[in-house]
């Protein structure tokens, strides 16, 4: 049996398109060289859109931002809850909710990538074991001094931690 696998390869490894008799002359292999040399190289995968701390020029304002996962003392977490957190930017203005809470409160976004939230106020509901994490997204709401953005989130870090949102879950 290995006598004939080995006469098989040999067989299949002797076959070309050339008819009997005919060798290829260094012009034909000079031809096959240059065809594979023309062959244009594999163009390049884009490079990320948002870099740390950029701004980048993307929309953020007139979005409603959902918070997708966020990070707290180096823990990361979801949100839990039947409210989606979420917040809405427009004119230096932050509205939203924290999964319990109705929130406001004052954001300027500078170009260079930095973030200033202040003055978040909230209604006075009392949510059974929601009340910890939205302390928590609050803190870090205020915390935050960069953001980052692309077409579809938009990130707030902080020493505390970081909040990733997005605009595409509704």
């Amino acid at each position: 049996m290995r006598y004939f696998l080995f006469a098989f390869l040999l067989l299949a490894v002797s076959c070309n398109n050339q008819a009997a008799g005919e060798e290829k002359t260094p012009a034909d292999a000079t031809a096959e060289v240059e065809t594979t040399a023309e062959t244009p190289a594999p163009s390049k995968a884009p490079e990320p859109v948002a870099e740390a701390g950029a701004f980048q020029g993307y929309e953020i304002e007139g979005k409603n931002w959902v918070l997708s996962k966020y990070t707290y003392d180096g823990n990361p977490e979801r949100p839990v809850g039947e409210d989606p957190i979420h917040i809405d930017i427009k004119d230096g203005r932050l509205a939203g909710n924290g999964g319990c809470n109705d929130i406001n409160g004052q954001i300027v976004l500078k170009e260079d990538g930095t973030v200033g939230i202040s003055g978040i106020s909230k209604t006075k509901k009392l949510c059974g074991g929601l009340m910890i994490q939205e302390m928590r997204i609050i803190e870090l709401l205020e915390g935050a001094k960069t953001y980052k953005v692309n077409l579809v989130f938009l990130e707030l870090a902080g020493p505390k931690g970081q909040l990733t949102f997005r605009n595409d879950l509704n």
